[in-house]
């Protein structure tokens, strides 16, 4: 063509010309797409990038094994519901519409419910039950968040020993590259705390598993667990970039010792160097457990689930999330 852009049969090997011109940006995408799509089954030359995953330890695999058979029920269950595709669910006004979409059933959220009388569940448990029988610290009373995360994952209470095991994959991902750390360094400490948390959740994602495993040809039935390892990269770091920035927005920016002899919360407690009190641990290992999941109807849990469906990845899609939740009528965030 007169760009000088050639694209060899689908399956061999590919020469893309530089991205000098609209229409060689369009082909070049066009091809990238079509690879995609059409011949993702094939092995295909793709850019360098670091792997999707090795392989995961025994913690994730049980983790992934629960999902997958939770995920088989519920594609079965789906399938039986669009046999009743054209039941009507309700009637849809012009208020409604106008405001925001208010009172309009048109979301399926799995994970948790929001009664307007009997408050949150998680999968069908009041978080009064939940925090009875999910596992707990070590003397403590308040369930640990790890639990929380795992019975919204798969459905299940987990063992303690499970959960222990989670805390410790958790602890083994929690390093934060220096690169982040030097991102947030720069920010005036007077920017606000939402801001600077995005900003650092957007400046960790050149290490999404998720991006990498796309860009290579990841087959469509393999981005939930490409996305699920950028979920647990994100847990894991997520306190310690938020005891940085504590830190630094309201204390005197050392941040104490990061203890991976704790629990996730425990350590994240810790960080703060609020105090070292059992009880301030136990409290955050409350407040955390209770603010695992929201429903998906609010602004920063329907934000999140906006931009994931884009195909984003899980970075780009909880930084978004954030912003959300950054707004006057979603309560600022909580940054104190």
């Amino acid at each position: 063509s007169s760009c000088g852009c050639r694209a060899e049969t689908l399956g061999q090997r590919r020469f893309y010309p530089p991205l000098s011109t609209a229409r060689a940006r369009t082909m070049h995408r066009i091809n990238r797409l079509a690879a995609h799509v059409i011949d993702s089954s094939r092995a295909v030359e793709q850019p360098t990038a670091a792997p999707v995953s090795s392989a995961p330890s025994p913690i994730v695999a049980t983790l992934k094994a629960k999902i997958a058979a939770l995920a088989k029920e519920r594609s079965a269950l789906k399938a039986e519901l669009l046999k009743h595709g054209d039941t009507k669910i309700q009637e849809v006004t012009i208020d409604m519409c106008i405001n925001g979409a208010r009172s309009i059933k048109a979301m399926v959220t799995e994970t948790s419910d929001l009664d307007a009388s009997k408050g949150i569940a998680y999968r069908g448990r009041s978080l009064f039950e939940c925090n009875k029988v999910l596992p707990k610290a070590p003397g403590g009373e308040c369930a640990l968040p790890e639990a929380a995360f795992w019975l919204l994952l798969t459905g299940e209470v987990p063992s303690d020993e499970e959960v222990r095991q989670l805390t410790q994959e958790l602890h083994s991902r929690s390093a934060v590259p220096q690169n982040v750390l030097a991102t947030l360094a720069s920010l005036p400490a007077e920017t606000h705390p939402m801001t600077q948390l995005s900003v650092c959740m957007l400046a960790l994602q050149k290490d999404s598993k998720f991006t990498a495993g796309y860009q290579q040809g990841m087959k469509k039935n393999e981005y939930w667990e490409a996305a699920l390892e950028d979920a647990l990269d994100l847990v894991a770091k997520i306190p310690v970039v938020a005891a940085h920035i504590y830190r630094r927005t309201f204390k005197d920016g050392k941040v104490p010792a990061y203890d991976s002899k704790l629990d996730w919360a425990g350590n994240y407690a810790q960080m703060l160097g609020v105090n070292d009190s059992q009880a301030f641990k136990e409290v955050t290992r409350l407040y955390l457990m209770l603010h695992a999941d929201h429903e998906g109807g609010n602004v920063s849990a329907h934000t999140s689930h906006l931009v994931g469906s884009a195909l984003s990845d899980p970075y780009y899609a909880w930084a978004a999330g954030l912003c959300g939740l950054a707004g006057a009528l979603h309560g600022f965030g909580h940054p104190g």
